[in-house]
């Protein structure tokens, strides 16, 4: 296994219109279980979104690794989280988590012991009908006063900043819980963001941001947010790593790069691939 590495990838699986033979390909690459549950998904897009999420997984644990890519298996925790099975020798120094949402699946890796990691991506969109000021209400009890300050910004705050900063601290609070494993059950107005640098871009890593938990700064947690582009942020959450380590930007993956090393662990199943075809996109 390489070195203390951190790792950021993405894949847009929103713009990746596989052919047959892609698709064939990418289904072959992944456990029987998870071809079953990705055969399940009603949509396209979703199943493109799951189905990239397992062969990022795959891809990391087979270049941070001595693993072979045929012995490489994932289970699922209680709580649905993705978790290496055996290898006792490399399941320790491996930390790994998965997200995806809107056009992207997302992965942050990091080697090494006693290392935390969790991230979140989200499209910068609201479509739930309301209007944003009554969604907020309803949101009301996932943000501490102070982050809906932050949210709301002031009389000439956009509705498109403030969706914007909503969308980035959801982001920030979900990569924290998917680090610690505890999910969006725990009581998220305990879990305070203070967030320094109000704008976020493409190629640049923020890491000014503060956690407070219970009124607590826990100084022993870091927090890397981007932009992947103008509608999609990405955080990722640390703790364990260390103190002045230079952020890794995410680096866009094409379906090439994607599959590079991969080996097939099932037989072509054409039927599976005329199934996926003749699903729609999304809902419309």
């Amino acid at each position: 296994m390489s070195g203390r590495m951190s790792i950021r990838w993405t894949f847009s699986f929103g713009s990746w219109n596989p052919t047959e033979c892609q698709f064939q390909l990418a289904a072959s690459c992944i456990q029987e279980e998870e071809k079953i549950r990705i055969g399940r998904f009603v949509f396209k897009k979703d199943a493109k979104a799951s189905l990239a999420g397992r062969l990022l997984m795959r891809k990391y644990v087979s270049e941070n690794s001595s693993l072979p890519y045929a012995d490489i298996k994932f289970g699922r925790d209680d709580r649905g989280k993705p978790f290496l099975v055996g290898c006792h020798e490399v399941k320790p120094m491996l930390n790994f988590n998965v997200s995806h949402q809107g056009n992207y699946a997302v992965l942050a890796g990091e080697s090494g012991c006693n290392v935390k990691v969790g991230i979140d991506v989200m499209k910068l969109e609201y479509s739930g009908g309301k209007t944003l000021s009554e969604f907020f209400r309803v949101m009301t009890r996932n943000f501490s006063p102070l982050e809906w300050e932050t949210i709301r910004g002031n009389s000439k705050t956009s509705d498109k900043q403030r969706l914007a900063m909503f969308c980035r601290h959801w982001c920030l609070k979900e990569s924290y819980v998917k680090a610690t494993g505890t999910g969006i059950a725990v009581n998220l107005q305990q879990i305070n963001f203070k967030i320094k640098s109000s704008n976020l871009r493409t190629g640049a890593v923020v890491t000014d941001t503060e956690l407070f938990v219970n009124g607590n700064h826990l100084e022993d947690w870091s927090f890397e947010e981007s932009l992947l582009d103008e509608n999609h942020c990405v955080a990722v959450a640390l703790s364990g790593k260390g103190r002045g380590s230079v952020p890794v930007v995410f680096k866009c993956l094409d379906f090439s790069e994607l599959m590079n090393g991969s080996k097939p662990l099932l037989s072509a199943d054409p039927a599976y691939s005329q199934m996926f075809f003749k699903k729609e996109e999304k809902p419309f």
